[in-house]
């Protein structure tokens, strides 16, 4: 998810207009919010490294958003993130085990 200012940011970044670099970049989805249309990561290379690491959106700089103080309020988010992210997925294993 990108915030106005992630967007102008990076925007700058690549030397493009705002209305450019959401028309080739992201789309707004069902809950108003600045997306990639699809995955993986237009920005991610293929050694896995961030080609806009320095300039990432805040969600990024967050995930795997392990260390929020009401992680019950985003279970749902943390469910997907486990399928994707292995740290999240054994952070996921441990509560089951201890609240199973």
């Amino acid at each position: 998810m990108w915030n106005e200012t992630d967007i102008q940011r990076v925007a700058k970044l690549l030397k493009m207009k705002v209305s450019d670099f959401l028309d080739t970049y992201l789309i707004k989805d069902a809950d108003g919010d600045w997306v990639y249309p699809s995955s993986p990561c237009p920005f991610l290379l293929e050694d896995n490294a961030c080609d806009i690491y320095e300039h990432r959106p805040k969600a990024c700089r967050e995930y795997p958003h392990t260390d929020r103080k009401n992680m019950f309020g985003i279970l749902k988010l943390t469910q997907k993130n486990a399928l994707i992210c292995p740290v999240v997925s054994q952070i996921m294993e441990k509560l089951e085990r201890i609240y199973n």
